[in-house]
């Protein structure tokens, strides 16, 4: 890649909060992850980062923008976010719209076989992002759903058996 392309993606392409979802993939292979661009030189970028695959932090990296093949965002990027990183706006395709009503429709569905239950399972703010306590919290929910369903046939099955 050439030095010119690396400046222009880096410094008016890619927004600067979206700096830390970089990867460089170098022509040997390598993958390294940006934290925070510290400058660019006439040869190479220097950067904070870790190679791909190692939980090694914080690392200083001085890399030739010549040994750089291309440079990936590493999470989903919608087409509308593309297109505006080019200066194309008010664009939305239909991933966006798709995505923006499968969202709302699939928790207003959700929403109203619960709501007889919504008062009582109230996950706590702290646990909201453990996954541990997300999957507790559902299965707990399946558990009182299907007790409620169950008391309230089971009386009758009992009475008349």
């Amino acid at each position: 890649m050439r030095k010119e392309d690396c400046l222009d993606l880096l410094k008016k392409r890619i927004p600067e909060d979206s700096h830390p979802q970089v990867n460089f993939c170098l022509r040997n292979g390598m993958v390294l992850t940006m934290d925070a661009v510290a400058r660019f030189e006439d040869q190479y970028v220097v950067f904070r980062g870790r190679e791909g695959g190692t939980s090694d932090e914080g690392r200083a990296f001085f890399l030739p923008y010549e040994e750089i093949c291309y440079i990936r965002i590493e999470r989903v990027v919608r087409m509308g976010e593309l297109k505006k990183m080019f200066g194309e706006s008010g664009f939305v395709d239909a991933e966006d719209r798709l995505s923006g009503n499968a969202s709302v429709g699939h928790a207003t569905p959700a929403a109203s076989p619960a709501s007889p239950q919504a008062p009582v399972p109230t996950p706590a703010p702290a646990s909201a992002n453990d996954p541990a306590a997300i999957a507790k919290q559902n299965l707990l929910n399946r558990i009182r759903a299907a007790r409620a369903n169950v008391s309230g046939t089971s009386t009758n099955k009992l009475g008349g058996g």
